[in-house]
């Protein structure tokens, strides 16, 4: 939209040019890999005083950390890997390790095998340990790859327990080997739906999209404020019901074995889905009843989050546990978002530079970054 002379020399211009300055590049701040982080996976059972397992770490990981593509083609290899082997090993023996009272329970690893997790290919070792004494309870410690990602995190289930995430804030943790309750369960897929949110930028991109607008109405070809809060409200709470809606259903029949869509396909989906809604805010089509849009496009957004849940290995009544508990996650995260951008947005929403300038930048913003990611999750399939 043309700029007119009066509104390029106004005494806005320089809070629009931070303001946008700082969106551009928190977006592009973004990895590149904007749906699940780094995750490690660690599963131990106990028969009597030995421990029995496996440790998947992720040929993408392993890569950034100890350069395991050889020839830099792109693509590591299984011969590239097993030329590894041998230097992985100590490595990680170093950042794992078990005790029971204090006492340690030495770690062997077995053949080393690649198998395939929802975000790509892993390696991973089978383990043995064995304790001084009949395992009950036990001392877990994960150090890996926090020196090269510091959002890294190692999930450890051990025996019919729930998942457990070790951190750099939380390398040790006390783990006693019975089944969970069902309330554990629900809070532990809260917790991870809860992270899943905070990281998976293709969905909070896809819900800033819907979320710039919603402080403002169309007349003819332009933007205007709204005139009361409660116009606000009803627009910001049909756009993220929509969506909370949308992606519980898709996100319950995947869950459930109903629909199972290729994952990376439903990756490629999802970005294309944050370049519509970007273009709508950008080039407004959509303008009234945005609802509508919010509840086709977040019906794939269900598809992407059943891989958080898949990977946590829930099944039976634990099934709905989970279910239950990582959307409750992920709306919680959601309405975060909501109760910090909104007010924000509805106090500067009559500056000239929020809807002539802010909320078309954003936009653009937005279908920038998603058409790399989908170009890119193009390009991986």
């Amino acid at each position: 939209m043309p700029r007119s002379a009066s509104f390029t020399a106004a005494p806005h211009a320089r809070p629009t040019a931070l303001l946008s300055c700082g969106l551009a590049l928190w977006l592009v701040s973004a990895t590149a890999h904007a749906h699940k982080g780094s995750d490690a996976y660690w599963v131990l059972s106990a028969e009597g005083a030995a421990l029995r397992g496996r440790l998947d770490v992720s040929l993408r990981d392993l890569d950034t950390a100890h350069g395991l593509d050889a020839n830099a083609d792109g693509a590591v290899t299984w011969g590239e890997l097993l030329a590894s082997d041998a230097k992985l090993r100590p490595w990680l023996l170093a950042g794992v390790g078990l005790s029971q009272r204090q006492a340690p329970c030495p770690i062997e690893l077995g053949a080393l095998s690649v198998i395939r997790h929802s975000d790509g290919a892993y390696a991973s070792w089978p383990l043995t340990a064995r304790c001084p004494a009949d395992v009950t309870e036990l001392e877990a410690s994960y150090r890996l790859l926090f020196d090269v990602d510091a959002q890294h995190r190692g999930l450890l289930r051990a025996g019919a327990g729930e998942w457990v995430a070790f951190s750099q804030e939380q390398p040790a943790l006390r783990l006693p080997l019975r089944p969970p309750t069902r309330a554990h369960q629900t809070w532990t897929a809260f917790t991870e739906g809860l992270h899943h949110i905070s990281i998976g930028w293709d969905h909070l991109c896809f819900l800033f999209a819907l979320l710039l607008p919603a402080v403002l109405r169309r007349e003819g070809r332009k933007w205007v404020a709204r005139d009361t809060l409660r116009g606000t409200l009803v627009e910001v709470t049909q756009v993220v019901t929509a969506f909370t809606v949308a992606h519980s259903v898709t996100l319950g029949l995947a869950a459930f074995g109903v629909l199972a869509p290729n994952p990376a396909f439903v990756e490629v989906a999802i970005a294309g889905s944050v370049v519509l809604a970007a273009l709508n805010t950008a080039f407004p089509v959509v303008t009234e009843g945005r609802w509508t849009l919010a509840f086709g496009l977040g019906l794939l957004h269900g598809f992407g989050f059943v891989s958080a849940l898949s990977d946590l290995g829930a099944s039976g009544g634990a099934l709905w546990a989970s279910v239950l508990g990582f959307n409750l996650g992920v709306e919680a995260g959601q309405l975060a978002i909501v109760a910090c951008l909104v007010p924000l947005a509805f106090l500067v929403r009559r500056r000239r530079w929020y809807g002539r300038t802010l909320v078309p930048l954003g936009g653009l913003t937005l279908v920038a970054l998603a058409s790399w990611w989908t170009v890119e999750r193009v390009a991986a399939l």
